[in-house]
Order: C-alpha cells, then sequence, then structure tokens
C-alpha cells in the first residue's frame, strides 16, 4: 500500500510542476478556452470536488488529449476513487494508441501514464482481478 501511495503523491508532484496561473470557474460558454493543462492548476487538497469539477470540463474541452485524463486520474485517486482512477488511465493509454492523436504525446505524459498503469495493474492483482 506504502507503494500506491508512493506512486499517487509522485504523479501528483509530477504533474503540478507546471501549475500557478490563476484559473476562472469553467462554464459551458468557458470550456473551449480551457487548456488541456489546467486540470490540475490551484490544486486544493481541501477542495477536491472543486478540483473534480474544473477537470471534468477540462477532460470535456478536450476529449481527444489522454492528458486531462491522467489528471483527472489523480484526482480520483485523491478521492479514494480507484476505480475510477483506473478508468481514466484505460482511456488515455487507448487514445494515445490512437494513431490520429496529434502530436505525438509528450514523453513525460508517457511516463506518469505508465506508473498510474502499473499503480492499477497492483491493485488489481493485490484485488485478486488479474
Amino acid at each position: 500500500m506504502r507503494l500506491v501511495s508512493g506512486l499517487v503523491l509522485g504523479g501528483l508532484l509530477v504533474s503540478c510542476m507546471g501549475c500557478g496561473r490563476p484559473s476562472n470557474p469553467a462554464s459551458s460558454t468557458q470550456e473551449a478556452e480551457i487548456g488541456a493543462s489546467e486540470c490540475l492548476e490551484n490544486l486544493n487538497l481541501e477542495r477536491l470536488n472543486a478540483a473534480l469539477d474544473r477537470c471534468n470540463a477540462v477532460v470535456r474541452a478536450h476529449s481527444r488529449n489522454p492528458a486531462p485524463l491522467v489528471d483527472r486520474s489523480l484526482i480520483f485517486n485523491l478521492m479514494d476513487r480507484p476505480d475510477e482512477a483506473c478508468n481514466d488511465v484505460a482511456k488515455a493509454a487507448r487514445l494515445i494508441k490512437n494513431v490520429e492523436f496529434q502530436p505525438k504525446p509528450d514523453p513525460l505524459l508517457l511516463h506518469e501514464l505508465s506508473v498510474r498503469q502499473q499503480s492499477c495493474k497492483l491493485r488489481a492483482t493485490i484485488a485478486g482481478n488479474d
């Protein structure tokens, strides 16, 4: 369990390296203006529901980009919702394998996705589902 916690914390630190620009609450008219990397901006661990709402808006606005799914998986893990986190990881992996995905994914994103996939696989193994 320490390994899973360490992987989640490591993912949070890697994901938040680019955080810093203030964000506005997303509305349906603003979704088109939301950047794909804005999911974890100004993440407040005391307000995870608000962070999830923000991330959901980013995922909707960038439905063909795997990065927001990887970011949202972290929020799901922090909310102790690992099934949803692993679903997002699987969706992100499918998007990356899609030949239509352009530009090529960032190597840091690929590494982060790999770590999250390992965490999901470990969780499934521990639960006896693998």
